[in-house]
C-alpha cells in the first residue's frame, strides 16, 4: 500500500497539475483494487478530492479554477496512462463543474455549498419528466453512469412532458433536460461486469416511482451555443473533451508495455539485434502516439484560444473538438494492433501486464466519443462553411496564405 503524498492546496491550475504528478504512484498502487472493485477505492476518492482534480471545470464566476481544456486534457491523459479507469473517473466526475455552471444562484447554493461535490451524469437513454407545480416528477433508467458510485450528485437526462404531451424546445425538438436526481430515490443496478475500464463503475441506475426534482435543479442539455456564457459553457459539447485523454493515455501505456517486452528479449544486447519488422512496428506505434498527442493538444490549444480569448467557437471548431476524440480512438486501434504484433503471444498469459491494458483499450474504444462517425460530422461542417477551412493550418488566425491560393485553383463549381 502506497501512502498518499502531501498535496498542495488546489488553488491554481499549477497546484492541481503538481498534485496529479505526486499522486501517480498511488494511482498505480490502487490500480488492481480499482479494477476488482469496479470503482475508485476510498483512498483514491479521498486523494482526488484533496488534489482538486474533480473541480477543474468549475467556472471562475463561482470561484472555481476554470482550467483550460489543454490543462484538463493533460491531467486525464497522465492519470489514464497509469490506470485507464482512474483517468475515466476523473474525466467524468470533473464534468460536474460544467453542469454546475448552468445553475442559478439559488440552486448552486443548495447543491454546491462547496465545490467538493463530485457529480456524475448519464444522458442515455433519456428518462421522463412530467411537469408539476414547481418542477418535475421524474422516472427513468440511465445506463453508462460512470463515476456515480463515487459521486455526491447524480445527474440524469429526461424529456419533458405536460401531461401526455411532449414539451418542445425553441428549435421545435423535444425539450431535453439534465436534472440533479434525488439520491434517496435512485436504485443503483449491479450490472457493470465488463471487459475493460472496469473501475469506471459505469453502472445503470433507475427511478421507478416518480421523484420530485425542483425546476431550478435542471439545465437545458441541448442548449444552443451562447457566446455570453463563461468560456467553458458556451457550448454543451465542451464538457466531454477531456475524456479524449483516456484514449491517448492507454495508447501511450501500450507503447511502454510493448517496449518492455522487447527490452526483456534483448538481455543486454543492442536493440538493433532484434527483428527489423518488430522494431518497425514499435517505432510506428511510438510515432502514432506522438502525433496523436500533438494533434489533440493543438486542437485543445486552438479551442482555448477561442474560448478564453472571447472569440466565437464556430460549428467547425466544435466539430473538430469532438472529432479529436475519434482521432485518438483511431490511434488507439492502430496501437493495439501494433503492440500485439510486437508482443507476440506473450500477452495471452494472465501474468502479462499488457493484458489488462488491452482490455482497457477495448473498453475505451466502446465509447461513443471514439466512433468514426464524428469524423464525418467534421467533414460535413467544413464543407458547409468553406471559409472556415478544412484543416488546422487553414485557420485564418494562423495567417496561412496557401488557403487563398488553393481556393483560386479550385474549379468554379467547387468554390
Amino acid at each position: 500500500m502506497t501512502d498518499a503524498p502531501a498535496l498542495r492546496t488546489p488553488d491554481s491550475a499549477e497546484a492541481v497539475l503538481a498534485n496529479v504528478r505526486a499522486l501517480l504512484p498511488l494511482v498505480a498502487a490502487e490500480s488492481d483494487a480499482v479494477d476488482a472493485a469496479a470503482r475508485l477505492t476510498p483512498a483514491l476518492e479521498r486523494a482526488f478530492r484533496a488534489a482538486g482534480i474533480l473541480q477543474m471545470a468549475f467556472p471562475a464566476f463561482r470561484g472555481g479554477l476554470e482550467m483550460t481544456l489543454s490543462q484538463q486534457l493533460e491531467v486525464v491523459a497522465e492519470i489514464a496512462t497509469v490506470d485507464a479507469s482512474a483517468g475515466w473517473n476523473v474525466a467524468v466526475l470533473n464534468a460536474g463543474g460544467y453542469y454546475a455552471a448552468r445553475l442559478g444562484d439559488r440552486a448552486y447554493a443548495e447543491l454546491y455549498p462547496t465545490r467538493d461535490r463530485p457529480t456524475s451524469g448519464s444522458f442515455h437513454p433519456r428518462g421522463r419528466a412530467r411537469r408539476v407545480e414547481g418542477g418535475y416528477l421524474v422516472t427513468g433508467r440511465w445506463d453508462w453512469g460512470s463515476g456515480s458510485l463515487s459521486a455526491d450528485h447524480v445527474v440524469g437526462s429526461a424529456e419533458v412532458y405536460d401531461g401526455e404531451d411532449p414539451v418542445l424546445a425553441a428549435d421545435g425538438r423535444p425539450l431535453h433536460l439534465g436534472l440533479w436526481l434525488p439520491r434517496e430515490a435512485i436504485r443503483v443496478l449491479d450490472n457493470w461486469q465488463v471487459l475493460g475500464v472496469r473501475g469506471s463503475g459505469s453502472t445503470s441506475y433507475e427511478i421507478t416511482e416518480p421523484a420530485f426534482v425542483p425546476e431550478h435543479h435542471s439545465f437545458d442539455r441541448d442548449a444552443a451555443y451562447d457566446q455570453g456564457r463563461d468560456p467553458l459553457n458556451r457550448s454543451v459539447r465542451v464538457a466531454h473533451f477531456p475524456l479524449t485523454g483516456v484514449a491517448l493515455g492507454v495508447a501511450r501505456r501500450l507503447v511502454h508495455e510493448a517496449a518492455a517486452v522487447l527490452a526483456a528479449r534483448t538481455a543486454g544486447r543492442s536493440a538493433r539485434s532484434l527483428d527489423g519488422g518488430v522494431l518497425r512496428d514499435l517505432g510506428t506505434a511510438m510515432t502514432e502516439v506522438d502525433f496523436a498527442f500533438a494533434g489533440v493538444r493543438d486542437v485543445a490549444r486552438i479551442t482555448d484560444e477561442i474560448l478564453f480569448g472571447d472569440l466565437e467557437l464556430t460549428p467547425v471548431h466544435e466539430a473538430r473538438m469532438t472529432a479529436a476524440n475519434a482521432a485518438a480512438g483511431n490511434t488507439l486501434r492502430r496501437v493495439v494492433e501494433l503492440a500485439t504484433e510486437v508482443a507476440g503471444a506473450s500477452y495471452l498469459r494472465d501474468t502479462s501486464p499488457m493484458q489488462r491494458v488491452l482490455r482497457d483499450a477495448h473498453g475505451a474504444l466502446a465509447h461513443t466519443g471514439t466512433r468514426r462517425m464524428l469524423l464525418g460530422a467534421l467533414a460535413a461542417e467544413a464543407l458547409d462553411a468553406p471559409s472556415a477551412g478544412l484543416t488546422v493550418p487553414d485557420d485564418a488566425r494562423h495567417g496561412s496564405g496557401a488557403l487563398g491560393v488553393l481556393e483560386a485553383l479550385a474549379p468554379t463549381g467547387a468554390r
